[in-house]
């Protein structure tokens, strides 16, 4: 007789899809929701979302030689969201950045590194405060503002995966998510 192996997946669109749309409707009632539970609802959806294995499709891990790749993997319909995958090859890293709308994400594989900053609005420059490594699991919200700036990235050796959500509609994503800061 054979023992199943539950470390053995096998992928389907179905159930990317299935994972997706339960994402989706998690941070829909997240929005819709008391905006004082926003914060921790999206958290918990995102935590409960990088822990199943069926979110991305292949091609959403693609990654790019030049830059970390960004993949749209859902646009709110009512433009509130968009559901991003990031894929971090060894050795690349964002801009050092806040944001100019509400984010989270989650490290879905591998290892991240985040270097957290403050932002010194005197010399306009954004301050290193500490680097920290941001293992597979990790989840974290952001509000707009230049109260949390930072910088992630793959110092690791391996590919690593992320999920982003970003609170404006999927056609903004390039320019209405990232407020670039000059660093010290």
């Amino acid at each position: 007789m054979l023992a199943a192996n539950p470390a053995f997946h096998t992928y389907t669109p179905e159930s990317s899809a299935s994972a997706v749309a339960e994402l989706a409707a998690d941070i829909s009632a997240a929005c819709e929701g008391a905006p004082a539970l926003m914060e921790r609802r999206v958290v918990a959806a995102l935590a409960r979302a990088a822990a199943g294995p069926d979110l991305f499709t292949p091609a959403q891990r693609m990654p790019s030689a030049d830059c970390y790749a960004r993949h749209v993997v859902y646009g709110d319909p009512a433009g509130r969201f968009t559901i991003l995958s990031l894929v971090w090859m060894p050795g690349q890293f964002s801009p050092p950045h806040a944001h100019q709308t509400w984010c989270a994400f989650a490290v879905c594989d591998n290892t991240l590194t985040e270097t957290e900053y403050a932002f010194d609005r005197a010399t306009m420059r954004a301050m290193p405060l500490r680097t920290v490594e941001r293992r597979a699991g990790y989840c974290s919200f952001g509000h707009a503002g230049l109260d949390q700036v930072h910088r992630l990235g793959n110092a690791g050796v391996l590919p690593a995966v992320s999920l982003h959500i970003y609170g404006v509609e999927s056609g903004r994503v390039g320019t209405h998510v990232n407020r670039k800061v000059d660093a010290a």
